[in-house]
């Protein structure tokens, strides 16, 4: 039986592979500790790693949340700090795989 998730895992794994080949394509230039040190010489800069820091922390509270467990919460954020949205993207898979409708992806099991 066909997944009914399946535009929304087709989507997200596009993402994901965008998102890794813009990583890869930038990598090449130079390696990511420069540019944060590039990134961290300018105030924006700053203030995008702060807000995507906070968004990061909001993503891994929810996935807790939905998993109903504070450890894989707090290993997912983890994974989110160190992967940033490449772990999102993962996460979105993983849930859409294992739910039956598009809104069971999002809610938590109750």
């Amino acid at each position: 039986m066909k997944n009914k998730n399946f535009p929304s895992i087709l989507l997200a794994g596009f993402l994901l592979i965008a998102l890794l080949w813009i990583i890869v394509w930038a990598s090449i230039e130079s390696n990511v500790f420069v540019g944060v040190e590039q990134l961290i010489a300018i105030r924006w800069g700053i203030a995008t790693l702060v807000d995507i820091y906070i968004a990061l922390t909001f993503i891994g509270v929810w996935i807790g949340v939905m998993e109903n467990s504070v450890m894989k919460g707090i290993a997912w954020t983890f994974a989110l700090y160190i992967l940033g949205n490449i772990a999102t993207l993962v996460y979105f898979i993983y849930r859409a795989t294992k739910s039956r409708s598009f809104r069971d992806i999002f809610w938590p099991k109750i």
